[in-house]
């Protein structure tokens, strides 16, 4: 009679674990929905080529670096942070307009690969093309975030 009882109890046991183990066909699947959540902050991404996503870095603060010299050198330096472990800094555009400089970090991101979700600091030193400026105020923008610096004098060697 005892073992009568643990072979049904066995087979019980046995018949439950394996009840959990089915196969996916496309009647269970039919339901649900995927995506890829888009993590990235609004606003960043600039283009998707098919192998990596785009973007401009988050930059947090700047500080203007004037280093004693003649003709005198400009440095910006740039904080901020990538959205994941995945995002690397790609690239760094300056474009004049007037008397602002426009400096653009961007990033770029593998497609379709699974990263950590955690934010990544960084700090970005970006040589400034200073030389043959005119004594004035100039204007930085780093992806938005606003600095300026003063030339006392015109930013060349006297000929």
């Amino acid at each position: 009679m005892r073992k009568k009882k643990l072979i049904i109890l066995t087979a019980i046991i046995t018949f439950v674990i394996f009840s959990g183990c089915t196969q996916n066909n496309e009647e269970n699947n039919s339901n649900l929905q995927t995506s890829t959540p888009d993590l990235t902050p609004t606003g960043t991404i600039a283009s998707d080529d098919g192998k990596y996503r785009y973007g401009n870095a988050t930059v947090e603060d700047i500080q203007i670096i004037l280093l004693e010299s003649f003709p005198v050198q400009i440095n910006v330096a740039a904080k901020g942070y990538l959205p994941d472990g995945c995002t690397k800094i790609d690239q760094t555009i300056k474009n004049w307009e007037g008397n602002t400089l426009f400096v653009t970090i961007t990033t770029k991101r593998p497609v379709d690969v699974m990263c950590t979700m955690a934010i990544v600091p960084f700090n970005e030193v970006i040589s400034l093309d200073v030389y043959g400026l005119e004594a004035g105020d100039y204007e930085v923008n780093v992806n938005g975030v606003r600095g300026s610096f003063k030339l006392e004098t015109d930013n060349s060697l006297p000929d």
